[in-house]
């Protein structure tokens, strides 16, 4: 299990590295222009691209604050270009977007497009296995904390792309009320 960080001391990965690493569901797409490809912030496109990442891989989003990560082609289907196939490491883990550190909870809007949710997806076998222990029930809650969290919060309504289109695969575990006034506009 990943502890927190200095970076984020309040967000840490419940899934064992080992069970990521033998896991086929991460990282890797049906589509080249899949809605679930992590997006950036500017903040996060810029670490990226000082890490080596080529500034083309990053297609802006409507906010106009966000990028989505471009796509590669792998075997059959599509994979993150930071991910490695062949280790099932990704590349530039200490500074992947949040998109990718909240995983396997998806921050989406509801089915009806009104309210702003968290969600467990069930695609995640550890996720799908583990939400009704009393570890993983726990992680949620840590999970809200930090995203109710001042600065995330902020991120969050500053780049409303982070917040994702309503996935059925996606059990609903809370509705942020603060997120779903500051995004109160319907989403399209």
């Amino acid at each position: 299990m990943e502890t927190p960080t200095a970076t984020n001391p309040k967000l840490y990965q419940i899934i064992p590295s080992e069970v990521c690493f033998s896991c086929d569901v991460c990282c890797r797409f049906l589509e080249a222009d899949s809605p679930l490809a992590p997006i950036f912030t500017e903040k996060e496109k810029k670490n990226a691209v000082a890490d080596g990442a080529d500034p083309t891989l990053f297609r802006p989003q409507a906010d106009g604050k966000s990028a989505q990560i471009q796509l590669k082609p792998h075997n059959d289907f599509y994979i993150c270009p930071f991910f490695a196939p062949e280790t099932s490491h990704c590349t530039i883990y200490p500074i992947r977007p949040l998109d990718c550190q909240l995983y396997p909870f998806a921050l989406m809007f509801s089915e009806d497009g009104n309210a702003v949710v968290l969600g467990v997806d069930t695609l995640c076998p550890f996720g799908e296995e583990n939400i009704e222990t009393e570890a993983f029930q726990r992680h949620i809650c840590d999970v809200i904390d930090y995203v109710e969290s001042e600065e995330v919060i902020a991120q969050l309504i500053a780049n409303r792309n982070l917040i994702g289109d309503y996935q059925e695969t996606v059990i609903i575990v809370h509705t942020f009320a603060q997120l779903t006034d500051a995004t109160s506009a319907p989403h399209a």
